[in-house]
């Protein structure tokens, strides 16, 4: 009896299957990636050993046998519960493609850098999209995270590395705020969840951070995909060119595709059914040949003369100001392949703000140097003094006197002398006579400069629906915080913008009065489970 209800079954679940596999609607390239994989695999390899000891059939089952008798179990065991690595600090979520540089303007003006030399000239390009305040498996489509982009050229004189922030600003400039930030923003360490209270007391005691944090709660901060977002290395660089003349510049990538947002009610719908979204349309844009692509710019200060200047140009939580710059275009970065593994290609690739050539020069800010420490101290813990020497971020060239480790350390620099300096021919240093010989020392002020966010409010946010747009994403923030941080928040906003503070507390009331947010699951609503549905935003 049992066997005939059991074929009555799988007749009947044949019968559903054949309906559900006549149409393909809802699948997209990313569904299909293991189908991909079997086409071009055409038949299976030999399963092995890690140490290419071929895997017996028997030895894949083990009920009934002798655990320890089995090696193929026992590797596959220690290696599971191995295989992790640590997590990026601030970006542990994210993705990455591969494309390439192409230099558009001839720039040999302002730079002796080689990728820059050519027009027409391609230099490979591997590029990580990256999600802040999100764990990994969080979502990508969440209005109070940051994004970047970084960019690591393979260039004929070492990886050049780019950085970006999706806002042109970041919250800081002194580096011993490095660590507050981070712990304001992340869980909170009793409960685990995120807490706007901590967020919220941070911008208040720091308000050199608000102006970042506007852009980041506006339509800005929440880009349509990574394929819409632009990218903005906070620093300021000094370029010089093959004459020793310096110019000092900043560096952004610019979406080919215009800037396009999601609005907070997409991004609360899209989060519910899909948090991978970001990932998945660049996934899916690539393979299907919609190669996503970025402008490369430099604005570049229009006098080499600091001293005449009447505003800190090192100063990343402010912006230029219109007439004291000049935009020059440099060229383009096209992404044009997905990576094969993303542990190998992505999760081990080290960006490091260091990653420079001859021709551009470190920013001399403290921010920056404080960025050097943290990159790299971060990057041996997540993969090791080697980690230069993992595929992904080796360079065209590296000779060095680094030896040993943990591996992988690739042919460990064979049998060269292994101390500088040496009789033996080992390798020298670059005499380079274009780099300048001073080093730049610059001071830098701690006063807060609320001007740039009353610009930003009122200039860059140009329509109504725009700033009540950005209020509405602060409320969200700020919702569950309690009246003591609140009222601390409001004489921030006051002191932007009275209109700026007005427009907070009229929403927040209203937000306040007409939403009911469950604290326990007997609180939720049955029939109307989003305790928003009476109002917009």
């Amino acid at each position: 009896m049992n066997g005939q209800v059991f074929v009555l079954g799988v007749v009947c679940l044949t019968g559903v299957a054949w309906g559900l596999n006549s149409s393909d609607a809802n699948v997209d390239a990313v569904s299909r990636q293991l189908f991909d994989f079997r086409f071009k695999k055409k038949r299976p390899d030999l399963l092995t050993t890690s140490a290419g000891q071929p895997v017996h059939l028997e030895q894949t089952v083990n009920i009934n046998k002798v655990l320890l008798n089995n090696p193929y179990i026992l590797e596959s065991i220690k290696h599971a519960v191995n295989e992790r690595t640590p997590n990026r600090e601030v970006f542990s979520k994210g993705t990455g493609a591969y494309g390439y540089f192409e230099v558009t303007n001839d720039v040999t003006k302002y730079t002796k850098a080689k990728v820059f030399d050519t027009v027409g000239k391609r230099t490979k390009v591997l590029t990580r999209f990256g999600v802040s305040q999100t764990e990994k498996g969080g979502t990508d489509v969440s209005p109070i995270a940051g994004k970047s982009i970084s960019f690591k050229m393979y260039t004929e004189e070492g990886n050049l590395d780019f950085l970006g922030l999706n806002t042109p600003v970041y919250f800081y400039r002194d580096p011993v705020l490095f660590r507050e930030f981070l712990h304001a923003f992340r869980m909170n360490p009793k409960t685990n969840i995120r807490d706007g209270t901590s967020t919220l007391d941070f911008v208040t005691f720091n308000p050199i951070s608000i102006h970042t944090m506007l852009w980041q709660l506006s339509e800005y901060g929440l880009p349509r995909g990574f394929r819409y977002m632009s990218a903005f290395p906070c620093h300021t660089y000094e370029l010089y060119n093959d004459h020793g003349e310096s110019f000092f510049v900043k560096f952004k990538f610019i979406s080919e595709l215009g800037f396009d947002s999601f609005s907070l009610a997409e991004a609360s719908v899209i989060s519910s059914f899909d948090p991978d979204f970001y990932i998945r349309d660049l996934y899916n844009s690539i393979e299907d040949g919609n190669f996503p692509a970025w402008r490369v710019e430099m604005d570049v200060l229009n006098t080499s003369n600091l001293k005449k200047l009447k505003f800190d140009p090192f100063d990343v939580t402010r912006i230029w100001p219109n007439g004291t710059y000049t935009t020059v275009e440099i060229g383009r970065v096209v992404l044009n392949q997905n990576v094969k593994n993303q542990f190998a290609e992505v999760e081990q690739a080290a960006y490091n703000p260091t990653n420079l050539v001859p021709g551009i020069l470190e920013p001399p800010d403290q921010l920056f140097r404080g960025r050097v420490i943290a990159y790299n101290d971060a990057q041996i813990h997540r993969l090791g003094v080697n980690r230069n020497k993992i595929r992904v971020n080796c360079p065209m060239y590296a000779r060095t006197y680094n030896r040993d480790g943990i591996p992988p350390v690739l042919d460990n620099e064979r049998d060269a002398v292994n101390y500088y300096r040496n009789s033996f021919n080992g390798p020298v240093p670059l005499l380079d006579v274009d780099r300048p010989k001073r080093q730049l020392v610059i001071e830098q002020s701690s006063s807060v400069h609320l001007e740039d966010s009353w610009r930003f409010y009122n200039e860059v946010l140009v329509t109504e629906a725009q700033k009540q747009r950005l209020v509405n994403a602060m409320v969200l923030v700020a919702i569950r915080v309690p009246a003591s941080v609140q009222k601390e928040l409001v004489k921030l906003l006051n002191a932007i913008d009275p209109k700026l503070a007005v427009r907070y507390v009229v929403t927040f009331e209203n937000v306040n009065n007409n939403v009911k947010l469950p604290q326990v699951v007997e609180d939720v609503d049955r029939k109307n489970p989003n305790p928003f549905s009476k109002i917009t935003l």
